[in-house]
């Protein structure tokens, strides 16, 4: 099934891309998602048409994006309070919701969806390197010190 991407899937394209995917892939997820749409004469057409303004909130939320990494790397080194044993292993884990509220409560607006952590939780007091992912363009590594 031919279908237009309307917006960024991963291991898929971009957006406005025309792709070939599986039928059933396009009717039970992409198209009820609001990923993608058939791609018909039609709606390649309507797509033409709106894709400049898809253009125009792409860059400007990739802008707000922006600023919002540049107020948390201004912070530098983060430091999170958590509970942990003599040997420096936490009672319990350090996700990312920990990590999102923790920078929400230093002013900036974070999402949990926004922090990847390549190693997986983190389990030991201190310094562990994180990824802030604001935007699908942006990667901003952040450090983080689990302090006891």
């Amino acid at each position: 099934m031919q279908i237009i991407l309307l917006k960024k899937v991963d291991k898929l394209g971009q957006i406005g891309e025309l792709i070939y995917v599986k039928s059933g892939y396009a009717r039970n997820y992409l198209i009820p998602t609001g990923k993608a749409m058939i791609g018909n004469k039609k709606n390649i057409e309507l797509f033409e048409l709106k894709k400049t303004q898809m253009e125009a909130k792409k860059n400007h939320q990739l802008a707000l994006s922006k600023q919002r990494a540049e107020k948390i790397i201004k912070i530098g080194l983060i430091n999170i309070l958590a509970k942990s044993g003599e040997e420096g292993k936490l009672f319990g884990s350090i996700g990312s919701r920990d990590i999102a509220d923790h920078i929400s409560s230093l002013g900036i607006t974070v999402n949990k969806n926004e922090i990847k952590l390549p190693n997986g939780l983190l389990k030991n007091i201190g310094i562990h390197e994180i990824i802030f992912q604001p935007h699908f363009e942006l990667l901003i590594p952040i450090k983080i010190n689990i302090v006891s």
